[in-house]
């Protein structure tokens, strides 16, 4: 069969060669129906891939938390605060079996798992492979959950250190690096059409590294509407789960205790002037919406955060428009920015 993994010359990196209505499905779903259909071929190159869709938040988590240590201590914290308010929260971060939690050694286990299904799978051993998965999912998700944890952690330590009004400094410190990379969607660059599909690609790629969705497999829902991509997550694997209990290890949701990390007490630009965004999720408003829009003139991709009490239920919603014009006036005005008139944001002029 045809190769189910591919370059994309926009993102310059792999991605899943479905149709981009096809993307919300689990890469893990994939690899073990492959495993089941006996196309152990594909079901390798899957499992392989399920290893380089959880890279973003492997190389990510660690440079959040030593940036977030560099702010507090920037900021006026002393070393021994920060050290004794850091091995408190690690230590709500033990594993089940009461170790510590080291990420680096929770990573080599996610990949001695995913060489085990390989092996298993060249071996065309369909059981073995099946639960060689199942093992690499898990080891993954105590490592990637704990590694948020961490980040989150750090940023309600700034809020609870500095103020809350210095939450979007710090994550502006953390994700400095990032910024620039905005500016590849600038039409100054490429069409928006080539953009779009890209913007979905990664979104897609990114929230199933990121083990989204009730079960955490890594399942989301991508739809086609007239005007937009949807994608929505129930829950985002990152900040989204942290909104809710922990099925499968029985711990709370992050904002109660032992963890009792913040969400926002007040409206801020930084958090769509919205009450109740836990202080992790705010990222997004600087990364979709307000940097790209300080750069090019319109948001890449229009974020429904859920907020703290979850009564509404803690689905995210993220919409990637198909012309930059069709982005509604509300979205600028909640992040404290103005929508320029039709036809000015295309190549990233703004009013």
């Amino acid at each position: 069969m045809d190769d189910p993994i591919r370059h994309d010359p926009v993102l310059d990196q792999p991605v899943r060669a479905d149709d981009l209505r096809k993307q919300g499905t689990s890469t893990y779903r994939l690899a073990a129906a492959a495993v089941r259909d006996g196309s152990f071929s594909e079901a390798e190159k899957l499992g392989r891939f399920a290893l380089e869709e959880a890279r973003e938040g492997r190389e990510l988590y660690p440079l959040f938390i030593e940036r977030a240590q560099e702010f507090l201590l920037r900021e006026g914290m002393p070393p021994e605060q920060l050290s004794a308010e850091e091995g408190s929260l690690l230590e709500k971060l033990e594993l089940p079996d009461g170790s510590a939690f080291d990420p680096e050694r929770g990573w080599a286990e996610f990949e001695r798992a995913i060489d085990a299904f390989a092996a298993a799978c060249r071996g065309e051993r369909a059981n073995e492979a099946m639960e060689r998965l199942e093992a690499a999912r898990g080891a993954w998700r105590r490592t990637h959950d704990r590694s948020c944890d961490w980040v989150y952690g750090l940023v309600d330590l700034c809020s609870r250190f500095l103020g809350e009004e210095r939450v979007g400094d710090v994550w502006d410190h953390m994700m400095a690096d990032l910024y620039p990379t905005r500016d590849r969607y600038s039409e100054d660059v490429r069409p928006w059409h080539d953009s779009v599909e890209a913007l979905v690609l990664d979104a897609a790629t990114s929230l199933r590294g990121h083990l989204s969705g009730p079960d955490r497999f890594g399942d989301i829902e991508v739809i086609d509407e007239v005007d937009r991509w949807v994608l929505r997550f129930d829950p985002c694997g990152s900040g989204g789960r942290t909104y809710r209990p922990d099925a499968e290890e029985g711990t709370p949701a992050r904002m109660e205790p032992p963890y009792g990390f913040g969400v926002t007490t007040r409206k801020h630009d930084w958090a769509w002037n919205t009450e109740g965004v836990c202080l992790y999720c705010v990222h997004c408003c600087q990364l979709q919406e307000r940097i790209p829009i300080q750069r090019l003139g319109y948001p890449l991709r229009v974020v429904e955060p859920p907020t703290w009490p979850a009564e509404g239920g803690t689905k995210c919603t993220w919409s990637i428009y198909k012309d930059p014009d069709l982005v509604p006036e509300e979205a600028y005005r909640r992040v404290g920015a103005r929508k320029p008139p039709a036809g000015r944001t295309h190549g990233g002029r703004s009013a």
